[in-house]
């Protein structure tokens, strides 16, 4: 065996994700054991052994229906998988095991997991740090299901540079991850990136993410990749948004201008075959609108003179109404005065007479008849009579009782009177107020539309003349003005994610160096094998040809991303690959002995004793080379026919006993 890695040192012992027991449960309580498989780190052959004789038949004699499958379905459920096709399993596995599960032992780093996953629908999964699975069912084991989960997701996604990928709102899981470290038949090993198509994946886009997700994994996007593949894709997503705007603005002026058009036509009642603007034929829409604002201007001509006699006879009536109100008060006045001195109420009088001498002394415009006090009738009237003092009022009122009553039911009448006066006044002004109003309203209306008419016509010819001249609109210009920027800012960023790529190439120069190696391994001096990080279909490639070589092709990625788990720090795979008969995806058989043969010999020049850095898991039916046939390596055997050696030591129903 020659020492082809012999170039290349391990950087870590152990893988940092391996499972070393699984166990299948009859029951938890009392606890029963089915099958307690115990797995290795390095290369594990589950092997389900076709008869050597010509009696069986059907499945049997193919090695099928013994639970090769199944076995890849429960580790995946032990490493937190939620996919339909496991819980269809489990559904079977309830109906001849109700009270029983699965359960496995998980390092994770430095930490030792117990995972126990029950087959019923409705059963509590438990998880906790140690070794011992009585421990774990006792209760006695810290932790839970949901931090182990945590912790399956912080070890490996929570270190990527960024928690969704570029051009992705998508959340990245633990999933997503195991999805390309376990392959089972369902995805035939069809395409390096076709992961569990069906099984609830869960990648938005199909095709961009998981190359992208490799890459992130892999090491080849470090955070300054992973931000500018993001601005690059910012940059992108608004010129393509701006390309297609920009053809709208651009037309944008045209519509203005028909718009506009359109309703200065509709308020002129113009048809649309008349002209836009004057001419020596026909009556233009240009004509239509100076006729209308002159005659509106002529109407406004006209309500002038009306608008100033309804004004004046609105200011006579006002004066009116405010001398009649002085004459109402006056006598108002006048007789509470009388009434103040007939119930003996000084203060009252003072108070009135005080109001009085202050009508007497009023100067200035009246501002409701808009006429100077000192030509207010009752105003000159209260002024030449003579105010009698408190004293005088009162000895003529103690005089006189009967005369002094009379003269105040007599004050109260006048007052009464003139305010009614007053009342009807009101009715007059009011008249007056609404005549002046409608004229003002209808002249106010007809310099607002001439004003509106030019306005709107202004703004017609200046959107106009603008599209005449190919002068752009500023939103427009904004617009091509941001496309311009994007397009260098766009170009830059480019430029800027090439050279990072260029300088970081040793990342990518080291992986293409593994996978040329163990291209030669598989297939001597004729195979020569490539990696092409930036692809999104093929980045592993064989130079040779044949749907056996596309397989192989697949199976040369995983594993040269296994062994580069080994031998590098810069990658986050979990170093754990496991393989559902690759054998049966058309591949020759002498191709699938050799790389078997080759992941052996990786373990042994990676390993240290028993220790290796590495866990590679794979199922078959074909006989594997007769080394990796026995111990160590052939860790369990299955052979169909015989319920003793199915996975499950027992035929499962195909759905549930209690299910038509």
């Amino acid at each position: 065996m020659t020492s082809w890695l012999s170039e290349y040192k391990a950087t870590r012992q152990s893988p940092r994700l391996w499972v070393e027991d699984v166990w299948l449960l009859d029951s938890v309580e009392p606890l029963s054991i089915t099958r307690n498989l115990k797995l290795r780190q390095g290369l594990n052959v589950v092997w389900a052994r076709e008869p050597e004789t010509d009696l069986a038949s059907g499945l049997a004699s193919a090695g099928h229906g013994v639970g090769k499958t199944s076995l890849c379905y429960l580790l995946r459920h032990c490493l937190g998988d939620e996919a339909s096709s496991i819980t269809v399993l489990c559904d079977k596995a309830s109906g001849a095991f109700p009270k029983g599960g699965v359960a496995a032992k998980v390092h994770l780093d430095d930490t030792t997991w117990v995972v126990f996953r029950p087959y019923a629908r409705f059963g509590r999964s438990l998880a906790g740090i140690g070794e011992s699975l009585s421990e774990l069912l006792a209760g006695q084991l810290a932790g839970s299901f949901a931090e182990y989960q945590d912790e399956l997701q912080a070890a490996f996604i929570g270190k990527l540079p960024n928690s969704t990928l570029p051009g992705s709102a998508q959340v990245l899981e633990w999933r997503h991850l195991l999805a390309w470290c376990i392959r089972d038949q369902k995805t035939r090993f069809d395409a390096f990136f076709h992961w569990r198509d069906g099984d609830g994946l869960g990648f938005r886009r199909s095709r961009q993410d998981p190359p992208l997700f490799v890459r992130s994994v892999l090491g080849l996007h470090d955070a300054n990749v992973d931000r500018l593949m993001r601005e690059v894709d910012m940059r992108q997503s608004s010129l393509s948004k701006l390309e297609a705007e920009i053809p709208e603005l651009e037309r944008l002026p045209a519509l203005e201008v028909t718009l506009a058009e359109r309703r200065l036509r509709a308020r002129l009642g113009a048809s649309d075959d008349e002209p836009a603007f004057k001419d020596l034929v026909s009556t233009s829409l240009e004509q239509l609108l100076e006729r209308r604002i002159e005659h509106l201007e002529m109407q406004c001509r006209k309500a002038e003179p009306a608008a100033e006699r309804a004004e004046l006879a609105l200011g006579r009536a006002l004066a009116t109404h405010s001398d009649l109100d002085q004459k109402a008060r006056v006598l108002e006045l006048e007789a509470e005065i009388a009434q103040s001195v007939l119930e003996n109420n000084e203060i009252a009088f003072n108070r009135l007479s005080e109001e009085v001498r202050e009508l007497e002394l009023l100067a200035g415009q009246c501002r409701h008849g808009d006429i100077d006090f000192s030509h207010c009738s009752h105003v000159i009237q209260r002024r030449s009579t003579q105010s009698l003092s408190w004293h005088f009022r009162k000895q003529a009122a103690a005089a006189n009782l009967a005369n002094q009553s009379k003269a105040l039911r007599e004050a109260k009448l006048k007052a009464d009177a003139a305010r009614s006066d007053v009342v009807a006044q009101d009715a007059v002004v009011d008249q007056f107020r609404q005549a002046a109003r409608k004229i003002q309203l209808q002249l106010a209306s007809n310099l607002n539309d001439a004003e509106s008419l030019r306005n709107q016509w202004d703004e017609f010819v200046r959107i106009w003349k603008r599209l005449q001249n190919g002068v752009s609109s500023t939103e427009l210009e904004t617009a091509r003005n941001r496309k311009d920027w994007l397009e260098e800012d766009l170009q830059k960023k480019q430029t800027e994610l090439f050279v990072i790529r260029q300088q970081s190439s040793a990342r990518s120069n080291f992986l293409k160096a593994l996978t040329k190696t163990v291209a030669y391994r598989m297939l001597g001096e004729d195979g020569f094998g490539i990696f092409k990080p930036e692809s999104d279909t093929q980045p592993f490639e064989l130079s040779v040809g044949g749907e056996a070589y596309q397989v192989l092709e697949v199976l040369l990625g995983d594993i040269t991303t296994l062994l580069d788990s080994a031998l590098s720090d810069a990658t986050l795979h979990p170093g754990l690959i496991v393989h559902d008969c690759p054998r049966e995806a058309d591949m020759s058989e002498r191709l699938y002995r050799e790389f078997l043969l080759l992941v052996s010999e990786a373990e042994a020049q990676l390993s240290i004793g028993s220790i290796v850095p590495f866990q590679y898991i794979v199922t078959t039916t074909s006989p594997p080379p007769e080394t990796l046939g026995k111990e160590p390596y052939l860790v369990l055997e299955l052979r169909p026919g015989d319920e003793n050696y199915s996975l499950f030591k027992k035929q499962l129903e195909p759905r549930l006993p209690s299910i038509a």
